[in-house]
């Protein structure tokens, strides 16, 4: 029976080292890939066919079968992998890129819980695409237009009385920020990169992290900032959300596809609960520590328990 459990990434990022550190101190069998030693160091191939076979080469000389592998937890992407030290720019881009892309297979295709499978997490790569999907499943969304043409810009800016903000189209991460006046005589940049615009929605934020079928932790952020990640006085304290709107976030999880998933919600005085974005792989450390709600622990029981949650997954 697959008994090990694969933890991908940078350890130097918090959820790669904690889950890593809390798999091990329940004596659990653990293996770290650190993202940054693929393809040299940690080597991996794959056969596909009427069955799919597949290894990881460690470090160590090591050979870890697929088929022995529980789940995994990974962040790869975040990193590029190992090159030659001669390779010029594009060479190293080229064998980085070829490297996530070969990866990407391993991770789709292997017979193990993968918190979170790529191929689900595409979703996340375009967020006006997104927020069609999270609409659909029963959540309000601001109004929202992507554009490259400064006069459809403009006309959105003054139907909503410049109350609107713009942030990325993309999975790039950006700062969130409201538009101003000033804002305005630099429309025509947008002609070289389209931009998202959304209605400002007055309320306060609440991030939710769904981990596993039936469990959820919720934050709630009082902020001056648009983007209440760069607001160094936020302040956030766990929360509990009304039933409705804890089984419309696990439905909307389970939907995307997601095992972990980061929902970025709001609350308006009236009640009424926005969603802005589902992340496919988020940061949830930076919430527990101010929190001290059990998000890494729980999410080394969905790890643990991948058997029995496999149908679910």
């Amino acid at each position: 029976m697959s008994e090990t459990i694969v933890v991908i990434g940078n350890p130097s990022e918090d959820m790669v080292s904690d889950i890593h550190d809390e798999l091990k101190r329940r004596g659990r069998a653990v293996e770290l890939v650190q993202t940054q030693d693929l393809p040299g160091t940690v080597r991996f191939g794959l056969s596909l066919g009427s069955a799919i076979d597949g290894f990881f080469a460690l470090p160590d000389g090591r050979r870890l079968a697929f088929e022995s592998v529980k789940s995994i937890y990974q962040r790869a992407g975040f990193d590029a992998g190992e090159t030659i030290e001669d390779y010029t720019r594009e060479e190293a881009d080229y064998a980085s890129n070829a490297t996530l892309s070969a990866f990407t297979v391993v991770l789709n295709t292997i017979d193990a819980m993968v918190v979170n499978r790529p191929v689900y997490s595409g979703s996340n790569a375009s967020k006006p695409y997104q927020i069609g999907l999270v609409e659909q499943h029963g959540f309000s969304v601001p109004r929202t237009l992507v554009t490259n043409q400064p006069d459809a810009a403009r006309e959105f800016y003054e139907t909503h009385g410049g109350n609107v903000i713009y942030k990325s189209i993309s999975y790039v991460r950006s700062i969130v920020k409201r538009m101003n006046e000033e804002d305005l005589d630099r429309l025509d940049t947008l002609e070289r990169c389209p931009v998202q615009l959304q209605e400002c929605v007055d309320g306060r934020d609440i991030r939710v992290h769904v981990v596993g079928p039936d469990q959820l932790f919720a934050h709630f952020i009082v902020a001056d900032e648009s983007d209440y990640r760069y607001d160094k006085q936020a302040q956030i304290r766990a929360h509990t959300l009304p039933e409705p709107v804890r089984r419309q976030c696990f439905a909307l999880a389970r939907a995307l596809g997601f095992v972990l998933a980061g929902i970025d919600l709001r609350v308006t005085p009236k009640g009424r609960y926005y969603c802005f974005e589902v992340n496919p792989s988020p940061a949830f450390s930076w919430y527990e520590v101010r929190t001290k709600q059990p998000i890494t622990a729980t999410l080394c029981d969905v790890l643990e328990n991948a058997h029995a949650l496999k149908p679910w997954s």
